[in-house]
């Protein structure tokens, strides 16, 4: 359980750093890549970081779980979103948005498989 809280801060951090680095101009956004960065990447940490944070939640990870833990996410995300559309909270309704963090839940999903793979051997 330690690894996966601290995967969650590790891309928690990493989120945070992106977001600020890019907020505060320390990084100009002056290409596709870097504006793929600025505008994904973080999206992409919070989902990880929050799917691993979750898991937490559990001592028993089964498969069951994971898949309910995934649909948990992904949903939140979704929801965010569309309060986003909606203009009940700030910023900007983006489909990319959803795209990025339904891939996002496939590698985290990925990770905790591989890992619960490690550890059952």
């Amino acid at each position: 359980m330690k690894k996966r809280f601290i995967l969650s801060l590790i891309f928690l951090i990493i989120g945070i750093i992106i977001y600020v680095l890019f907020r505060f101009n320390l990084i100009i956004n002056n290409n596709l890549f870097t504006s793929f960065i600025r505008n994904y990447i973080p999206d992409m940490c919070w989902a990880l970081s929050f799917f691993f944070a979750s898991i937490n939640f559990t001592k028993n990870i089964t498969s069951n779980y994971l898949i309910v833990n995934s649909i948990f996410v992904l949903l939140f995300g979704i929801i965010f979103e569309l309060l986003q559309y909606f203009r009940v909270v700030k910023g900007t309704f983006d489909v990319i948005d959803i795209i990025v963090y339904f891939i996002s839940i496939i590698i985290a999903a990925l990770i905790e498989f591989l890992w619960r793979r490690k550890e059952n051997d």
